[in-house]
């Protein structure tokens, strides 16, 4: 039996008045008559709960955000947002927390908007960009890091070679061997991109045949799937410019500008499709991702829509 949508924005909506607060008596009264009223809103109020049980990045004040503004047109679009997600169901949830769970079940990790350093057992320095999570094992026959998601820069330590085997960096794509280096590595959704600061890093695809591999030199970047190296060029600043906490941009179009927003951000932020491909160019704060859309929409002819307590963005033209 489908669920009306009407029982979702209801549902939605008791969710909300249920984060701001404990219901008054003659609310817990109504709450529980509504729960009752039929099917179609048990069925909705059963999907709420797992939604809360589900995903936990709502932001907390959600509810006074929305509860906070009139009874308007913008108060009932922002509950029918949250009503689309309960509509979506546990599927599209399921899908979100597993690349939660790969992050959080690995030896270090950071969530969105947050960075750390790591002093690895051999002197090694580690900086975790934004939404990252590696695996470290260390022994006498190999140092090994695990990339599972997200960018790290890696300063690499001179240690005793009795003590520490070779460090080899491991991404869904390859392995990389530096040799007395610093460099970054991310991993992006179909290769893995590697940037050379200082010295020289091998690279190998984790298909090719052996004798596949290649030097990376200070100054350049490359690419890798699993099968070959797909570029090697000079570092562009777009790359380097999160280690100062800055994303940079050069005429990307703003679809792509949005997703790498994203990455700093918890929430959604859509892009009407007319404005898809406006070229964004600058640079921008990752710290602040409130102000990058200020930024944007001083700079170029867009509009801001918050809803659900800026936790859904839609970007149109203004």
């Amino acid at each position: 039996m489908a669920v009306p949508k009407r029982s979702f924005e209801e549902a939605a909506e008791w969710l909300i008045r249920l984060q701001e607060s404990p219901l008054s008596a003659q609310e817990q009264s109504q709450f529980d008559a509504w729960k009752t009223k039929n099917r179609e809103n048990a069925r909705a109020w059963t999907r709420a709960q797992q939604l809360m049980g589900q995903v936990d990045t709502l932001p907390k004040n959600m509810a006074t955000a929305i509860l906070n503004r009139p009874e308007d047109a913008g108060r009932r679009l922002a509950i029918g947002k949250l009503a689309i997600l309960l509509a979506a169901g546990p599927t599209v949830w399921g899908g979100y927390k597993t690349v939660q769970s790969q992050q959080w079940t690995a030896d270090y990790r950071t969530t969105k908007g947050e960075t750390k350093h790591v002093t690895l057992p051999d002197g090694s320095l580690v900086k975790l960009n934004t939404a990252t999570a590696f695996d470290l094992a260390f022994d006498q026959q190999a140092r090994t890091l695990a990339l599972r998601e997200g960018e790290i820069e890696i300063q690499t330590a001179a240690v005793n070679s009795q003590q520490f085997g070779p460090l080899n960096i491991y991404t869904r794509e390859g392995r990389l061997t530096p040799l007395g280096t610093t460099f970054t590595v991310r991993q992006f959704d179909g290769f893995t991109q590697l940037a050379v600061l200082q010295g020289q890093v091998e690279a190998v695809p984790k298909l090719a045949d052996p004798m596949n591999r290649e030097i990376i030199q200070a100054g350049y970047q490359a690419r890798l799937s699993s099968q070959t190296i797909l570029s090697n060029q000079l570092i562009t600043p777009n790359t380097t410019a999160w280690l100062n906490n800055m994303l940079a941009a050069h005429n990307m179009p703003l679809k792509r500008f949005a997703q790498e927003v994203s990455r700093y951000r918890s929430g959604v932020i859509r892009v009407s499709p007319e404005i898809e491909n406006l070229p964004i160019s600058g640079a921008f704060p990752t710290t602040d991702t409130d102000l990058i859309l200020t930024m944007l929409t001083r700079t170029y002819p867009l509009k801001v829509h918050n809803h659900l307590g800026g936790y859904w963005v839609t970007l149109s033209l203004a």
